[in-house]
C-alpha cells in the first residue's frame, strides 16, 4: 500500500481502504517527449539556454518513438458509518 493509502488506512475516519493501478502506456513521437519533458520541474528550473542544450541533446539520441508507462495508482475508502 503506497501513501496515501497508507495514511488512510491509519486513520480513525476510514475503513475498507483499497488500492488499485490504472495502467497506460503511451507512445510519443521524440518531439512530443520533449515537450514532455518540457514541463518537468527539474528542467524548468534550468536556466533557458541550457535547457535549450539539454534538449538538443537529448532529441539526437532518442528513437523516432518513446513509450512511456504512466500508470495511476488510486486509493478507495469507505468512511466509517458508511454503507
Amino acid at each position: 500500500m503506497q501513501w496515501p493509502g497508507t495514511e488512510l488506512q491509519r486513520s480513525e475516519w476510514f475503513t475498507d481502504v483499497r488500492q488499485a493501478v490504472v495502467e497506460r502506456r503511451l507512445t510519443l513521437t521524440a518531439h512530443d517527449y520533449i515537450g514532455h519533458l518540457s514541463t518537468v520541474s527539474a528542467y524548468l528550473l534550468l536556466p533557458d539556454a541550457e535547457r535549450e542544450q539539454v534538449f538538443s541533446q537529448i532529441i539526437k539520441i532518442l528513437p523516432e518513438t518513446v513509450e512511456i508507462i504512466a500508470d495511476i495508482t488510486v486509493h478507495l475508502a469507505r468512511r466509517h458509518g458508511e454503507p
